[in-house]
């Protein structure tokens, strides 16, 4: 009888053990999405004798629906162009509604939105560097 409660005990172990450890295995994430790329592309226009840069951009990935971009300029002064959900087909040239004075440098845009295929936000970065003549 002794034996039998042992073997008994052991299977109950063994039993409650498979148990427990196979419920801890752990789902695997999905893999991340990455951002769309952005291009963007800066001209010069001249008003009355001043320069100003004309930029126009396209998300050469995705597209998207586009909620802001954040503009920086060469001298960290910042723009926000608020695009109120418009759809960005993707490859199709987009140009911004202002001009901007024309500053040398790098120009940082940060555009915020979200997929028009499964609708996941994203934020992605796209620079141009402004050179003189």
């Amino acid at each position: 009888m002794k034996k039998i409660n042992t073997y008994f005990v052991i299977g109950m172990l063994v039993l409650s053990s498979a148990i427990m450890f196979s419920g801890c295995k752990k789902k695997s994430d999905p893999a991340p999405v990455a951002a769309p790329t952005f291009i963007v592309s800066g001209t010069t226009i001249n008003q009355a004798g001043i320069d100003y840069l004309q930029f126009v951009a396209y998300c050469s990935t995705n597209d998207v629906k586009l909620t802001k971009v954040s503009i920086k300029d060469a001298m960290l002064n910042t723009y926000t162009y608020t695009a109120n959900g418009d759809i960005w087909v993707q490859n199709e040239l987009i140009s911004f509604p202002d001009v901007y004075t024309k500053q040398f440098g790098v120009w940082t845009f940060t555009f915020v939105g979200n997929r028009t295929t499964d609708n996941s936000s994203f934020t992605s970065t796209a620079t141009v560097t402004i050179n003189g003549k």
